[in-house]
């Protein structure tokens, strides 16, 4: 079975404000505790389930960037012993900060072949206000890193507080310096309980006006598109074919397996997600038992509608012929050519959002749970 393998690591050094992700303030006991508890669910996780060939590697977290170099390797290390390891891509989440040549190279040389920085914005004040400081020399550490990895990732969020024009120009200057051949460009998540949403709530701090975020993310899609990058997911754009192969399996809703506090995976129609807690996930480990909050075989709907949620956030969309065939079908057809006529295309057998649809996602999904909830009034559970 071929598969992807997700990799918590949530350590950071700063605890930025705008963060939901499971995350762990740099702690060295802590981390070596966590170092022999992943090594233990790889082992617990292998020892239940049948083999997989590794196809992609994703260190994500928190802050990989700042993880011992030897601890990475011990990681690869235990799943080349446990499965059958041959990825195309390994991935490692980065801070600006981490991106010295020292580290740069060692990453290298550990196999990993594509870097993703966050970086969020080129503005210090910006991030300083959120509770992340940027490096004074932001440009050179890029431009290393970019002379290592061919392929390089920059992350950036909009719609933070104090976002403005000639913020974005900043941003869009470092893209154009460093061309690199994968952008990440998100919206501000507001729907999470975090400690910016907090100082939002209480008036302490100020969020942009959203229709002028909106015209500032119409600035984002055309100028990336006129420097040659291709938008292939709602917040993604790419060059020269490189998306990321590891999202890509997410998003076609393939087999992968997480390991770490609040991993996630979807293997063989069973869908699991592991506590966030650190001292939850240390007990469950020390019984010989998986760290899981949710684990469920889905049946043919929830699969299905799990298939086009991850789906229809790529451009290409996704073919119905890939629905189960199961009793839901039609009806699953027919509801989504009626109540997504505003947002997608469904033509020659797939559905693909329009450009409403990929600015509206949010709406669409909302759309897609009552097609679910209607389905299950009239055949029941």
């Amino acid at each position: 079975m071929k598969a992807g393998v997700y990799v918590h690591l949530p350590f950071c050094k700063r605890l930025c404000h705008y963060c939901d992700f499971a995350k762990i303030k740099e702690d060295h006991e802590l981390i070596e505790r966590y170092q022999r508890l992943l090594l233990k669910e790889m082992e617990l996780w292998f020892k239940n389930n049948p083999l997989i060939k590794v196809e992609t590697l994703y260190f994500g977290g928190g802050s990989p960037s700042i993880y011992p170099l030897n601890y990475l390797q011990q990681l690869i290390d235990r799943l080349k012993g446990l499965t059958d390891f041959a990825p195309e891509e390994i991935t490692l989440e980065a801070n600006p900060w981490e991106l010295d040549a020292d580290k740069l190279k060692s990453w290298y040389r550990l196999g990993i072949n594509r870097l993703s920085v966050g970086v969020q914005s080129a503005s210090a004040d910006i991030l300083k206000n959120v509770g992340r400081e940027s490096p004074s020399d932001l440009l050179k550490r890029l431009k290393a890193a970019r002379s290592i990895f061919e392929i390089l990732n920059l992350d950036f969020i909009l719609g933070l507080p104090g976002e403005s024009e000639k913020n974005l120009e900043e941003n869009i200057g470092l893209i154009k310096e460093l061309f690199p051949r994968h952008i990440s460009y998100y919206f501000l998540d507001t729907d999470h309980d975090t400690p910016l949403m907090k100082n939002v709530r209480s008036g302490k701090i100020e969020l942009p006006d959203v229709e002028m975020v909106e015209q500032l993310y119409d600035r984002v899609k055309l100028t990336l598109s006129a420097l040659g990058y291709i938008r292939y997911e709602i917040s993604s754009w790419q060059r020269d074919g490189m998306c990321c192969k590891h999202n890509m399996n997410y998003w076609k809703n393939g087999n992968y397996v997480g390991f770490g506090i609040s991993a996630g995976g979807h293997v063989e129609r069973n869908r699991y997600v592991n506590t966030e807690n650190f001292k939850d996930y240390e007990d469950a480990l020390s019984k010989g038992l998986l760290p899981r909050v949710y684990s469920v075989t889905n049946d043919d709907l929830q699969e299905d509608i799990e298939t086009l949620f991850m789906s229809l956030r790529l451009v290409e969309g996704f073919s119905l012929e890939n629905l189960s065939n199961s009793k839901y079908r039609f009806a699953l057809v027919e509801a989504l050519t009626e109540k997504l006529s505003d947002f997608a295309i469904i033509r020659n057998g797939r559905i693909r959002l329009n450009e409403n649809g990929l600015d509206n996602s949010r709406l669409v999904f909302e759309r897609i749970l009552d097609i679910k909830e209607g389905i299950v009034d009239v055949f029941g559970t």
